[in-house]
């Protein structure tokens, strides 16, 4: 397990809006040990924000992310995948999928930028106009091998996700599906603990039972197929967090939206990292980790998480939560049997 590498989302150190810089978010990760960034879009469009004097969007967000490669490589700090993109799997009308993969061949420049390698995407979400949507394999595949090819041109692997919530795609499975008719050596599965055992065993709003019934065994029964089904060298990456049970009233939060799906809500505001049970982390992500990585697994894992407190102003947000994440993976880690050297 000497290969795997620690990496954490920049969104997972404090929201850009709340003022918390991505200079800072990397500062952080360095300096806990993590040895890459996930980088959000959101944080590199508000680095981008401050080139007010370059005429284009696209001009300020190549420029931002020269900048932010060079920012992390100065501290020997790995960027190792750009997301979330979206919106497009399913998409039914040509054109439609035309104007996307014009988007998607901007974040693949603004990948090559960063010098990394993987581009991920998240099946079609909440917030989309559904009619323009499928749930057609066939046509979903046809979409995903066009932007295979196109990331193929940049050199980059294509880390697909399905969300817990996602529209016509919610489980590892509905991905598989997708991946075994397109069959690209560079197109895999974005695996996220949360996801996995939110789906199979979660009941977000429930403080006393957050753990559905029959919930352990649906989780047991889907991760002995993904181990008998998904090959390994499918996983482009492993994404690990937890949750705590959410309040359906949304009191309190951020981006309140009555009408989000409610793994949704659980996910925006209440995602803490895995061995947090002593802050109220109530998912069997351990479970889902094991099976992870008793696959073989050894590539890049990285910390993922979305919390209330990252819109909290104060200066520490993220350095507690860049410390979090980093015992979080030695607990997780020892938990799961690796030998790893952070331990």
């Amino acid at each position: 397990m000497a290969n795997i590498r620690v990496a954490i989302a920049t969104n997972s150190l404090g929201k850009s809006a709340a003022g918390h810089t991505i200079y800072r978010k990397i500062q952080a990760a360095k300096t806990h040990g993590f040895d890459g960034c996930e980088v959000a879009f959101e944080c590199l469009d508000a680095h981008a924000a401050t080139y007010v004097s370059l005429p284009s969007r696209n001009d300020r967000l190549l420029t931002a992310a020269k900048d932010v490669y060079e920012f992390a490589n100065s501290l020997g700090l790995e960027l190792i995948a750009l997301n979330p993109f979206g919106a497009y799997d399913g998409l039914v009308n040509p054109r439609d999928v035309d104007l996307r993969l014009q988007e998607a061949e901007l974040w693949c420049q603004l990948c090559q930028a960063m010098h990394i390698h993987i581009l991920q995407i998240c099946t079609a979400l909440y917030g989309i106009d559904e009619s323009k949507f499928t749930s057609d394999p066939n046509i979903i595949a046809r979409n995903m091998s066009r932007l295979g090819q196109l990331a193929q041109f940049y050199d980059l692997q294509v880390a697909y996700e399905a969300p817990s919530w996602g529209i016509h795609g919610s489980t590892w499975q509905s991905v598989q599906e997708i991946l075994d008719l397109i069959k690209m050596p560079n197109v895999g599965h974005c695996l996220d603990t949360f996801h996995i055992a939110s789906k199979e065993a979660g009941d977000p709003f429930n403080s006393i039972y957050p753990v559905r019934e029959n919930g352990l065994r649906n989780i047991h029964n889907s991760l002995y197929d993904l181990k008998r089904t998904v090959d390994l060298e499918s996983i482009v990456y492993f994404q690990l967090s937890d949750a705590t049970v959410a309040d359906p009233d949304q009191k309190g939060y951020p981006r309140r939206d009555m009408a989000q799906p409610p793994f949704m809500t659980q996910s925006r505001n209440c995602r803490i990292f895995p061995c947090e049970e002593n802050r109220g982390g109530c998912l069997p992500v351990i479970d889902v980790a094991k099976a992870v990585f008793d696959l073989g697994y050894c590539g890049w894992v990285s910390m993922e998480v979305f919390h209330t407190d990252m819109w909290e102003e104060r200066r520490s947000v993220p350095d507690d939560w860049a410390r979090r994440g980093m015992e979080s993976w030695k607990m997780l880690a020892r938990r799961c049997g690796l030998n790893h050297t952070k331990l």
